[in-house]
């Protein structure tokens, strides 16, 4: 267990939770969306690193007991055990809900930071019949504090309570406290980047990868089948990138931004970077413009010189599939820019739109397609040209490169 000074006395309300292992490791928040703040991982140095290729991110420990118990083991909390599949659970960061609707378990969700995560799963699952984002309403703002937890009374909180240490007003003692008397926590955040987690938390942390994750969210929500499922569809689609991306020397070379419409701020991202952010376009195996550029924290700001500079072929837009983003106007203040309608990427038309890096299994299958087309036009089919508004494209199934239909019918529970 850990640190005992967060605890209450007497029995703890949740006596079907078990809850154990040590909890380590963790660091860092995010940023890298245009009018955001930094997060403050300012490294990418690796405590302890999982691979993360198709075939690498089998991680296996997940499992469901002859007794109908569900247990995972997950860096940094180290073995969560419930009795049943729960019911009411607390998601912050994007990629769990996603997860949860996946499983066809979305209705469980009671919170969730950053309404935009809404608008981009609306975005790319617009040609699923009957799909529901049930957590719709669940926005809420950025940070929680601990009474926040006790009113939901949740029985799994899926965040990194390494992360959570971080916050203000929140210490290792409360971790455990939430822990014991309300219900445990499971998370993996410095995964998303493979940043430095907490001096407190570092010994033994281990990085996961996306698909890792939801692996073990699956089993603690009994959902098995519909996770293999859908491992199946994206194994498919991994395979089916490697076998058609062009040899290296033939693939283009892309810069990956965060970008305002009037230009005003330009975040360059890593490419192919580890960690699940770049879960969508490390698989491509495209060049990235900027080289081995060298940063510290998620993302680096720089100006349409610095862009120039590197001249990618092309550039994907982070955050522009929805209608709160004008994209059509980010294209023309590009045109019409003195230094940015030099751009190679402007020139050949190869501004694409992007949705997010807060991507979880549902988002992580349509972006890879999307990104595939985008960057390799003449191997998987163009792109079409993307006007404010627009749903994700009705492909016809020859030009799909995995089955919609397939990913929609295990979501209802009809596969």
């Amino acid at each position: 267990m850990g640190d005992d000074s967060g605890e209450l006395d007497g029995p703890t309300r949740r006596d079907y939770v078990k809850y154990g292992g040590a909890l380590v490791g963790g660091s860092g928040l995010l940023a890298g969306c245009t009018g955001q703040s930094n997060d403050g991982a300012t490294t990418t140095q690796e405590p302890t690193e999982r691979t993360e290729t198709a075939a690498e991110e089998t991680e296996g420990t997940a499992t469901a007991s002859p007794e109908a118990s569900y247990s995972v083991e997950l860096s940094p909390v180290g073995e969560v055990t419930l009795e049943e599949p729960p019911t009411n659970v607390f998601t912050h960061f994007p990629w769990f809900p996603d997860m949860a609707s996946a499983l066809g378990q979305g209705d469980t969700v009671n919170n969730l930071w950053w309404d935009g995560t809404v608008a981009g799963l609306e975005y790319f699952t617009a040609g699923f019949d009957d799909f529901e984002i049930e957590w719709t309403d669940e926005a809420g703002q950025y940070g929680f504090s601990k009474e926040q937890l006790y009113e939901l009374d949740s029985d799994l909180h899926l965040v990194d309570p390494a992360w959570v240490t971080t916050q203000d007003n929140w210490s290792r003692a409360d971790i455990d406290e939430i822990e014991d008397n309300v219900g445990p926590w499971l998370g993996n955040y410095y995964s998303s980047f493979h940043a430095t987690p907490p001096q407190e938390w570092a010994d033994g942390y281990e990085y996961h990868s996306l698909w890792g994750v939801f692996d073990r969210v699956a089993t603690l929500y009994g959902e098995r089948e519909r996770y293999e499922a859908l491992r199946s569809v994206r194994d498919d689609l991994i395979s089916t990138v490697e076998a058609g991306r062009p040899p290296e020397s033939d693939r283009p070379t892309a810069a990956y931004l965060s970008i305002s419409a009037d230009l005003s701020s330009i975040y360059q991202l890593r490419l192919n970077a580890p960690g699940y952010w770049n879960s969508h376009t490390r698989p491509l195996g495209a060049v990235d413009a900027f080289g081995d550029d060298e940063f510290s924290g998620p993302f680096k700001q720089i100006d349409m010189e610095a862009l120039l500079e590197a001249d990618p072929d092309a550039i994907l837009a982070l955050w522009t599939v929805t209608d709160t983003f004008d994209f059509g106007e980010l294209k023309r203040n590009l045109r019409d820019d003195p230094v940015g309608s030099e751009l190679s990427a402007v020139q050949n038309d190869r501004v694409y739109p992007q949705g997010t890096r807060w991507q979880g299994p549902l988002m992580n299958l349509f972006q890879l397609e999307m990104t595939a087309k985008q960057l390799y036009p003449e191997q998987f089919g163009a792109w079409p040209e993307y006007e404010n508004g627009d749903t994700y494209p009705e492909f016809g199934a020859e030009e799909r490169l995995f089955d919609h239909q397939r990913v929609a019918d295990v979501i209802a529970g009809d596969a």
